[in-house]
């Protein structure tokens, strides 16, 4: 059985060669590992294949470094920007990035920020009612 199946996960769809989890960055190898543990469980249940995760500034690998390192047969890639909404970065930095790294041969989509997902709108929310005690 593999680790899908074992985890009760599946990918009912695969619009993407690969996704590249990307975070903001810090200097501060602390702050990194909410991130390394995300990318952790999504390579276990997806394959490091399928998975990276790289950091807008500050920190090493870069989305530049990620994209040069994937093989040949990605020819589509999604970029998740790990950020809670939409600001400078996202509007102007990120896309100036993939436009630089797209070619004919790979096309990179930028995906809304988690952030825009109503699932982790509903954790957020969650959380804040556990501290309230009101669950």
């Amino acid at each position: 059985m593999g680790d899908r199946e074992t985890l009760g996960i599946k990918m009912l769809r695969k619009e993407y060669d690969h996704i590249i989890l990307l975070a903001h960055g810090s200097p501060d190898p602390l702050w990194k590992q909410p991130f390394e543990s995300l990318y952790h469980q999504v390579s276990l249940t997806y394959g490091k294949d399928n998975a990276s995760l790289a950091y807008m500034e500050l920190t090493t690998p870069s989305l530049e470094d990620v994209i040069e390192k994937l093989g040949e047969e990605v020819k589509t890639v999604a970029v998740l920007p790990l950020f809670l909404a939409v600001g400078r970065h996202l509007r102007h930095d990120v896309p100036a990035q993939i436009a630089a790294l797209q070619s004919d041969d790979l096309q990179i989509e930028l995906l809304p920020p988690i952030g825009d997902d109503d699932l982790v709108k509903q954790a957020m929310q969650t959380v804040v009612a556990n501290h309230l005690g009101k669950v």
